[in-house]
């Protein structure tokens, strides 16, 4: 599935995604990939398996890291026999803050 995920820098946020065309994600790992318009990557977030979910945790320290801007994503579950499915992928876009929390 194509997406578009929009995130403030400085924000962290939990990316969801439900798998739908398999039978069952045990065994299996998963890893959203980050990369730059020239296809270096630049972040890789290891996803967390409950069930048919997987939940990708963007934090804090990993948005302010990333440079305000458009990115291409790419999440994977794949098992120890390197059998891949990537059920979704898109646009990462990270905007700039406008006002920063004083504190």
């Amino acid at each position: 599935m194509e997406s578009v995920l929009i995130l403030k820098q400085g924000d962290s946020d939990i990316f969801e995604d439900t798998i739908s065309n398999m039978d069952t994600l045990s065994g299996y790992d998963a890893k959203m990939y980050i990369k730059d318009a020239a296809g270096t990557e630049i972040l890789t977030i290891t996803g967390s398996i409950s069930g048919m979910v997987v939940s990708y945790v963007l934090t804090r320290e990993a948005s302010k890291a990333i440079a305000v801007g458009k990115y291409d994503f790419e999440a994977k579950v794949f098992d120890e026999s390197h059998h891949n499915q990537t059920p979704s992928k898109g646009k990462l876009i990270i905007e700039p803050v406008l006002e920063n929390d004083p504190s």
